[in-house]
């Protein structure tokens, strides 16, 4: 089995479009077959490399300042003789370096230097697909970046009209909102999990049906060829007992031929005996020539007999090989009935593949999901973060006016009714202020409920997909 990975594996015709559209030259054959064209595979990947960590190709076989530095100096010549090797092989590190571990933020593990030296066409393959979904996936995340960024941005200057008197109030909401989101966050997380384990114990089952089928088909093909030389057996049977036949029927032939010969011999002896012997030498003569003449016969007889036993053997020995026809036929027409419980074995299989491909898509739009959420929560924690720090600069701010303004109403005695008029005034824009913020507040409460809301649903729907899934699967 392949080793699964944290990406889909693209096609080959999605790989060259993308290419072409990143203005990467790559052509089919170099991608299938990337032993013969190793520089290509080489230029193709540093450019795709450069893509990813946003920095120009120039740059990519420049060393440091200090490196450059040591290698150059006197006495690092004393130490190494030829310091362009070392230069070569620096950059040639940096280079795999760098590749190996963008590689392992796409969710590519095995890339080596034998990938560099003689690279194999799949797993080239898997490579442009990590580096190729991984470019998708942060130009998705570019554009929710921004749409938070915006959010963000029109919440604090909502919040920026906030008083010192509900800075307590609103914090503590907010820490409740935030840990109330990080619960749904790690229940989220576990189901994430659980759903990883049904899947593992999906592959286990579908290993396993793999294995049966590949047991069946080894059964099946056994049987095919048992079945092809029981047919080659009873069709030299068949022929031997045809052969065997037309002996037979010639021997019958013979037999009855002879047994004609020997009455009508019988028959010339009794005449024979009738009549008076007047010579009897010449009698004796014939008598013995008779007598020869008929033991032969008998002697022939038995030997026929002997032929007719031996081809009441044979026939036996067919109608032996006849049974063992028909019980072969009678295997034959049980091996149909296996093909076809074979037939419904492998559509129950392709049905299972069919599932486990929804509840591969599943994952993999719960863990979109979830990314989203943590990205939600990280842009959440920062604007409570930020908001906590203008609340308490305005807080200190607050004070230092307040005790500003006392020190002035103390000193200036006079200047009291005015005073007290901007203080009403004050009060009054005080709250105003807090009546506006209310209002956000209760808006901002309002729409972070809403996507709770709206999460618990999507939640609820996508469990209720995957226990109906499951539980085909179970029922399969």
């Amino acid at each position: 089995m392949s080793t699964p990975t944290a990406f889909p594996i693209l096609k080959n015709g999605m790989i060259l479009q993308i290419m072409t559209e990143l203005d990467i030259p790559l052509t089919e054959s170099e991608l299938t077959e990337p032993g013969r064209c190793k520089e290509r595979v080489r230029e193709v990947l540093q450019l795709l490399l450069c893509t990813c960590w946003g920095i120009p190709p120039s740059t990519l076989p420049l060393l440091s300042h200090r490196l450059t530095t040591q290698l150059t100096s006197s006495s690092s010549s004393q130490i190494t003789p030829h310091p362009t090797l070392y230069t070569t092989a620096l950059i040639e590190t940096k280079f795999f370096c760098m590749l190996s571990k963008m590689l392992r933020i796409c969710g590519y593990y095995e890339f080596g230097f034998r990938d560099l030296q003689a690279p194999n066409g799949r797993r080239f393959k898997r490579q442009l697909s990590a580096l190729i979904n991984f470019m998708k996936y942060r130009e998705d995340m570019g554009h929710l970046l921004e749409t938070a960024l915006d959010e963000s941005t029109a919440v604090l200057v909502v919040q920026s009209l906030s008083n010192v008197l509900h800075f307590q109030t609103s914090s503590s909401r907010h820490y409740i909102q935030r840990v109330d989101m990080f619960n749904a966050l790690e229940e989220m997380a576990e189901e994430h999990m659980t759903l990883q384990d049904r899947l593992e114990v999906a592959r286990s089952e579908n290993h396993a049906k793999m294995l049966e089928q590949d047991a069946a088909e080894a059964e099946c093909q056994e049987m095919e060829a048992e079945i092809a030389q029981q047919n080659k057996i009873q069709a030299s049977i068949r022929q031997q007992n045809n052969l065997l036949q037309k002996s037979a029927n010639d021997l019958k032939d013979q037999i009855a031929n002879l047994s004609i010969a020997l009455r009508e011999l019988q028959a010339e002896e009794r005449q024979l005996s009738k009549e008076v012997v007047h010579s009897p030498d010449r009698i004796k003569l014939d008598l013995a020539m008779v007598t020869k003449s008929l033991e032969d016969v008998k002697a022939m007889i038995g030997e026929r007999e002997e032929e007719r036993k031996l081809m009441m053997k044979r026939v036996e020995n067919t109608m032996a090989g006849e049974e063992c026809v028909r019980r072969t036929m009678t295997v034959m027409e049980e091996m149909e009935t296996k093909v076809q419980e074979y037939e419904v074995v492998v559509e129950d299989l392709e049905d299972v593949q069919g599932r486990l491909e929804e509840m591969e898509r599943g994952v993999e739009d719960n863990t979109r999901v979830k990314g989203e959420q943590e990205m939600h929560l990280r842009a959440l924690e920062k604007q409570r973060l930020d908001i906590t720090d203008k609340l308490s600069k305005e807080l200190e701010s607050s004070k230092n006016e307040l005790t500003t303004a006392t020190n002035k109403l103390g000193i200036v005695e006079d200047q009291r009714l005015d005073g007290i008029a901007k203080i009403e005034a004050s009060q009054k824009r005080v709250e105003e202020l807090e009546a506006h913020i209310e209002k956000e507040k209760k808006r901002t409460e309002n729409e972070i409920s809403a996507r709770i809301a709206s999460f618990h649903k999507f939640e609820k729907g996508f469990l209720a997909k995957e226990k109906m899934t499951m539980d085909r699967l179970l029922c399969a």
